[in-house]
Parts: structure tokens; sequence; C-alpha cells
């Protein structure tokens, strides 16, 4: 209710009806307007008194509360400084070709040892002829020569010598990597894990793939099945191998065939570990990552010396062989999965989206395509003799990898959003 005064002093109480309209001063009689509602609202929206309570009054909504001040966190001490020798430790991996340099512009024919063997002892090149007129075992050949082997042989056929080579060539080289490589946020027992997976489980997927390339030669499948479709992959593998190999292709075909047969499967073989990571967890670093695939193919090429070793060389071949095969042989494939190591990690997001089984093909081919390619130029130049093309095909894959390596090496901290 409002509270009327007039003018002579008298107050009044004003039922709310009334506002607006003139009353009579119940004391003089005189007409008293009465305010009008809306100018007496304002008393009436007076609130009740709030309960006592312990708790601070709280601050004018019109009033904004000072934000936290946030902790700064201590600035890392910085890195120490790499020693120069470090920096440029990295690069001594290409001396690991002077092997192959050397074995370019030396002279080692096999046939004209052996000739030159049977030439001179009438009565051992009768026994050779009667064993292979008979189509003999290879053992058999080789037990009838004089301690078994050509003469000029480092070891006998039989020799397991080369497995103490493996275990020599192995050390030396993660050896190698840990004392000069940045270990990146990769780990010693990685390494080694990554290197003894790829030279066994990795080399029996690739023999099973190699073989079932091989027998899917004669056969024919129909349908539009996945089955199909992935047989008919490996019978193109398969076709692959044979163009490489078959002594009467020429140049150009025999590249095709190297780089989708051998070059395709051996390099895809070398990046299992770390195509299995990326898809995975993805934590490794450049340098990590790096080491990774240099240490996968370090596996490879042991696992491929001590192969090459106990089918051809020994018996056959002069030291000179094993030099270059567990060292050289053994640096270029580390250095062929090392380029592809860095494109791997510069592309991974690529293979975190894949999403179907044949959504790997392009990004394996991205990733692989240029280590394919040079494998296979190498290895094409080796089976048409070109020993300088194979050469000069080894010292640019070196150049190549240092040079990718270091550029994104530059480009990691705008890469992964990480600061100087």
């Amino acid at each position: 209710m409002p509270i009327v005064t007039c003018g002579c002093g008298a107050r009044l109480n004003a039922p709310d009806r009334l506002a607006g309209k003139l009353v009579p001063c119940p004391k003089c009689t005189a007409p008293v307007k009465v305010p009008a509602a809306e100018a007496v609202a304002e008393p009436e929206l007076d609130l009740m008194p709030l309960a006592p309570s312990s708790a601070p009054d709280p601050l004018p909504a019109r009033v904004a509360a000072p934000a936290p001040r946030r902790a700064i966190p201590p600035r890392p001490p910085p890195s120490p400084p790499v020693p120069a020798w470090k920096l440029y430790g990295r690069w001594a991996l290409g001396l690991a070709l002077l092997p192959l340099v050397f074995s370019v512009f030396s002279k080692n024919d096999v046939r004209e040892r052996y000739e030159q063997m049977l030439a001179s002892d009438p009565k051992l090149a009768t026994k050779i002829d009667q064993l292979e007129r008979r189509n003999a075992k290879e053992e058999e050949i080789f037990d009838a020569l004089p301690q078994n082997r050509i003469p000029g042989a480092l070891v006998a056929h039989s020799s397991k010598i080369h497995w103490l080579f493996a275990l020599l060539s192995a050390g030396a080289f993660w050896g190698f990597l840990l004392l000069v490589y940045p270990m990146g946020n990769s780990t010693a027992q990685g390494l080694w894990g990554v290197g003894v997976f790829t030279g066994t489980i990795g080399i029996v997927l690739l023999l099973a793939l190699q073989i079932a390339a091989q027998y899917s030669q004669g056969m024919m499948l129909t349908g539009r099945s996945i089955i199909v479709i992935i047989f008919y992959i490996i019978k193109f593998i398969g076709f692959s191998y044979r163009a490489a190999l078959d002594p009467g292709n020429g140049f150009i075909l025999s590249m095709l065939g190297f780089t989708f047969g051998v070059g395709f499967c051996e390099e895809a073989c070398k990046l299992l570990p770390l195509l299995w990571h990326f898809r995975r967890t993805a934590k490794l670093d450049l340098s990590g990552a790096v080491l990774w695939g240099l240490a996968s193919g370090i596996g490879f090429g042991v696992s491929e010396g001590i192969s090459y070793s106990a089918d051809q060389y020994n018996g056959i071949h002069t030291g000179e062989i094993y030099v270059v095969r567990f060292i050289s042989c053994v640096a270029l494939h580390a250095i062929w999965n090392g380029f592809s190591s860095v494109l791997l990690w510069k592309w991974q997001t690529d293979i975190q989206a894949i999403d179907t089984w044949y959504g790997w093909f392009i990004p394996i081919f991205k990733v692989a395509g240029v280590s394919m390619a040079l494998h296979a130029l190498y290895d094409t130049a080796l089976k048409k003799d070109h020993d300088l093309i194979a050469l000069v095909t080894a010292v640019v894959s070196v150049a190549a990898f240092f040079w990718l390596y270091e550029r994104v090496k530059k480009d990691e901290p705008a890469m992964t959003g990480a600061t100087a």
C-alpha cells in the first residue's frame, strides 16, 4: 500500500486500487492524489533480509573475480652440446661402401678358377663330368673337390663360418648406431628387438610370400572376392620375380621385375616394425624412427648374408665377397630402409588413416617407392654386369638418405609444434 502525505502534514495509507486517483485527506479534507502503481513499484520490491551465514558476501555480479595466476613452469635446462664428432660421425655410414668400391675394380673370375682346376686334374674332371651327367646334388659335387671347395675359395662349402661373420657384422653396425646416432625416444633394447624381428620373422614371412608367388604362376582363379584379388596380386609379384631373374630379359624389363618383385617385397618386409608401430602408438620421434629403420635394415641384410653365404659363396668365392656382403650390402639395406623411415615418419598420418585392406597400397608405395627403385636399379645393374652403375646407385642412395634426413630434421619442430 502506497503512503500518501497531505499538505497539512497528515500521512495516510492508500489501497492499491486508488493508485492514480484523488482522495480526501481525513484531517483537512483537501484532495490528495495517490501515486501511480509504477511509481511505487520500487518500494514494494524490497528483498527480505538474508538469514545469518558464515559464508562471505558474494561479489556483485558486475564485478569480475580476478583470474587466478598460472604458475609458469621452469624452463628445462639447455641440452648439452652435441660433440662435433657425433654431428659428422653419422656420415661414416657411407664408408661401408668402400668394400663395394674395391670389388668393382678387382677381378675375381670364379669360372676361370673352376676350369683351371679341372684342366690340372683330368681324373677330377672325369668324375665331375659323370656327376653332372646324372644331375648329382651340389653337395655331392663339392664332396668330390679337394678340401670341399674350388681353389681360391675362402672356406669349404660345408663351412659355418658365415654365422661368425653375421654376428660380427650385426654387433659392429648396431654398436655404431648406438655410439654415433641420436637415439631420440628409442631404446637400445628396441633396436635389437626390431633387428632380430626383421632378420627372423620378417624373413620367414618374405620367404612364405615368395613361395606362394612361385606356385601361383600355374594357377587360375575366377570371381571378384577379396581372396581372388589377393591371389592375383601375389601372382603379379611372382611374375615380377621371374622377369627380374630371367637372364634373357633386357635392362628395362629386368628393372621393372626387380622393382615390383624383389624391391617391393624386401622393402615392405623391412618396414613391417615401423608400420606396426605407427599404426598402433606412433610415439617415435624422427630420430627414433630413423634408428628403427636402420636397425631393421641391418637385421635384414645380415640374415640375407647368411643365406647367400650358405647357398652361393661357401666353397666358391674368395674372402672379398664376404666383406662386401656383410658390410656394404648390410649398409645399403639399412640406408634404403632409413630413407623410407624418414618418409614414413613424415607421412605417418596416412598410415593411421587406413581403414580398408586395399588402402595400404598407395601409402606403402608413397613411402617405399624411392627405395624400391634404387634397390631395383642396383640389382639390375649387377645382373647385367654393369658394376659401375651399381656403385653409382649405391653412392646416390647414401647421399639421398642423408639429404632427406637432414632436411626433415630441420622441419621437425614446425611439424610437431615443438619450440626451439
